[in-house]
């Protein structure tokens, strides 16, 4: 339907700059420290996961909940999870066509604040 409606040549354009926007958040969340990336981007999703020092996978599937918690109580970004592989990961997927830099930025801001709350805690 959103070829249809757009034309090939703007679905495209609408296709790469959602795969942008993954690559960036992607790169930004790689310099976050402990938080691991597990897979990159696939055209707009990529997984990873919060790794304090020396935890076990059972305290790496709970910081990392925990961090997906906080990040979406907040209200401006939503980060969902899964079980994969035997642990839990977050998951970033830039999908909407209303997710722009500004939701990258947003959701980079949170992501590094919560990461160092929770790693502090611990």
């Amino acid at each position: 339907m959103s070829f249809k409606l757009l034309g090939a040549v703007r679905y495209r354009a609408a296709l790469a700059e959602k795969r942008a926007l993954a690559l960036d958040a992607c790169r930004r969340m790689a310099e976050v420290p402990h938080l691991i990336i597990d897979t990159q981007p696939q055209l707009s999703l990529f997984v990873f996961h919060l790794e304090p020092p020396g935890s076990t996978l059972e305290q790496q599937d709970a910081a990392t909940r925990e961090l997906l918690d906080r990040v979406t109580r907040r209200g401006k970004v939503m980060l969902t999870g899964c079980q994969a592989g035997g642990s839990y990961v977050g998951r970033v997927c830039v999908l909407s066509f209303r997710t722009r830099q500004e939701q990258i930025d947003t959701l980079m801001e949170h992501v590094r604040e919560e990461a160092a709350l929770i790693l502090a805690s611990r």
